[in-house]
């Protein structure tokens, strides 16, 4: 074959490998793995009197020697004693430090690395320039006595001038990333300075505070700020395209016990503290349910304004709560709890109680729950009162109705589907078929009312025959009823991943699920409930709140007396019930300071 046409078969295989090595650059693969399958891709093209054997190395800008990143063919042996190359040194070396090709038919003085299964052999060693400017070295073997073509050397050189391209690529991708995180990370500390300022901690101090025995515990406001933000930054990052999700508590000096029965937990304690830092939470934070479980920090015996992870304490799952809806419920109330269970937003405990929280960068003071003292409540209770139960049993009745809504909105927000609930009084069904159309419409299903009729009367029971020989007997019935009632909130939770609407009367039995809101668009005004007290002129854009929002709004004007609950993917349960007749009251966060545990 002459030289014309050795260049023209050349040509031909530089094009694929080319098109080859530009398609593995796209892939989204580190450097090293795309050199590794780019030196795979070039020892194994037909033509080409190379052994299949070869390295790719990389120049360390820091210690100027040659960082071996990919190889194929290597021992154990060779591949640890050419694992670092000074320039200069062995045939890579030089190449490197002359920018030039060497080319060597047999083993000589000039290569250095030798090793004990060494057999005569050949090298091309190119350079991989960009401009003047060195990046590497290619490394290929030949057979002894392989004599040098220009031609082959030319094909090699294109090679390495590829290989030039995306190295500079990849490493101005990983510079633009850096300067990215960065200046992400630069603006996530201004936020978390701007939020977690010196009032605003002295606000969550005085709310710790409170009326309580003056001579507690009160948390240092500088170890209170440090937890805020990093806690925060962590909650910003990802692991595995998933958000973090985490629990940290502050522990007072004296330290808790955590086998008393307020408390009631276990620890797991490091054998050496772990600094207080961002990487560590977002790496443990996998392992750990924060709802049960949450992180232990102390001041640092080197620096006591500094913080430390300790360890973890896991909380027994047993509530205060009928429906094991609290989070910490067993926690002491010496011990300051920071969770984060969407990103950017902070809850605040003292104890079981929450004392504050950071939402969308605003600082908020706890507000009463919705189902305690507002329009809302006052909504559901008025249907309430005409129960058998609540005759029965008066308030004791309408208390174990209103955790069931708790446990039903914590369920369905878990699920992180979105939906909306639409609590309907059976006096309104008529009216709310005008403004609505059902679609999966149910002709039987279970009366919640009557099922929690008949666990209050348990309740009622347990309460005032604690002596009485059949009570345990009464309480493991009452314990399976409970668990009935928390396997109905979670049937009527998944109700709600259908597109559309549940509509739930008010015996809490489900009418129809997929239901299509239909109403005419409301014309009043929206407020917010927790804000009308302090900022009474101040009215909602409609608009910000998404289509649910805007469906369910459009239904509780059509509806007066109904009350919606809207579930967001990202966890909040927004509640609407009309005011007036020019004014729909809405609720930003129905939960409060309840968390599924």
């Amino acid at each position: 074959m002459c030289d014309l046409e050795k260049r023209l078969a050349y040509y031909e295989k530089l094009q694929k490998i080319i098109q080859c090595a530009l398609n593995v650059a796209l892939e989204p693969l580190p450097l090293e793995r795309q050199l590794d399958h780019l030196l795979e891709l070039m020892l194994s093209i037909p033509g080409l009197a190379l052994l299949c054997k070869g390295a790719v190395f990389l120049k360390d800008e820091r210690s100027e020697k040659l960082i071996m990143v990919a190889s194929r063919g290597f021992s154990e042996t060779q591949a640890q004693k050419c694992a670092t190359i000074p320039l200069g040194y062995c045939l890579c070396g030089r190449a490197a430090s002359s920018k030039k090709v060497v080319f060597v038919p047999h083993v000589n003085d000039h290569h250095d690395v030798k090793y004990a299964e060494m057999q005569d052999h050949g090298h091309y060693c190119i350079p991989i320039l960009s401009g003047s400017r060195l990046l590497g070295v290619i490394n290929t073997y030949v057979p002894a006595g392989h004599r040098r073509e220009g031609v082959e050397e030319d094909f090699l050189v294109a090679i390495a001038s590829t290989l030039a391209g995306i190295i500079e690529r990849k490493k101005g991708e990983l510079a633009l990333q850096q300067a990215r995180e960065e200046l992400d990370m630069a603006v996530r500390r201004q936020t978390s300075k701007g939020m977690f300022n010196p009032y605003v901690i002295q606000k969550l101090v005085e709310l710790w505070r409170g009326k309580d025995d003056p001579s507690e515990f009160v948390p240092n406001p500088i170890h209170v700020g440090r937890i805020l933000e990093v806690v925060f930054q962590a909650s910003l990052q990802r692991k595995e395209e998933v958000s973090i999700e985490l629990s940290v508590s502050l522990i007072p000096p004296e330290g808790i016990d955590v086998h008393d029965d307020e408390c009631n937990a276990m620890s797991l304690i490091f054998h050496h503290s772990i600094p207080f830092q961002v990487d560590a939470l977002v790496a443990l934070a996998r392992s750990f349910d924060p709802v049960t479980t949450t992180f232990g920090v102390v001041p640092s015996k080197r620096d006591p304004e500094e913080l430390e992870i300790y360890g973890a304490i896991y909380f027994n799952c047993a509530s205060h709560h009928r429906f094991d809806a609290h989070s910490f419920n067993r926690s002491p109330k010496n011990m300051m709890t920071v969770m984060v269970r969407k990103v950017g937003c902070l809850q605040v405990f003292k104890g079981t109680d929450v004392i504050g929280g950071f939402d969308s960068g605003f600082f908020s003071e706890p507000t009463p729950p919705p189902f305690t003292d507002s329009p809302l409540a006052w909504n559901l209770l008025r249907e309430v009162q005409t129960h058998s139960g609540y005759q029965r049993f008066g308030m004791g009745y309408w208390h174990v109705y209103r955790d069931f809504i708790d446990r039903l909105l914590l369920a369905t927000a878990a699920k992180k589907n979105g939906g909306t609930i639409i609590w309907l009084p059976q006096s309104l069904e008529e009216c709310a078929w005008h403004g609505a159309e059902p679609r999966f419409s149910l002709a039987e299903a279970p009366d919640g009312a009557q099922l929690l009729e008949t666990f209050r009367e348990m309740e009622a029971w347990s309460e005032f025959n604690r002596d009485a020989e059949a009570w345990h007997q009464q309480e493991m019935v009452r314990l399976r009823l409970k668990r009935e009632l928390m396997g109905f909130a979670d049937l009527l939770s998944r109700l709600t991943r259908v597109d559309g609407a549940m509509f739930l009367s008010d015996r809490l039995s489900p009418l129809t699920f997929g239901a299509m809101i239909t109403a005419k668009p409301w014309k009043g005004g929206i407020v917010s409930w927790v804000e009308e007290r302090m900022f009474p002129s101040v009215r909602m854009d409609l608009s910000r709140l998404g289509a649910r929002h805007t469906s369910a709004v459009n239904f509780i004007g059509h509806c007066p007396g109904a009350v919606a609950f809207v579930i967001s993917q990202d966890g909040p349960v927004a509640g609407l019930v009309q005011k007036d007749m020019d004014t729909i009251y809405w609720w930003p966060d129905c939960l409060g300071g309840l968390r599924d545990s």
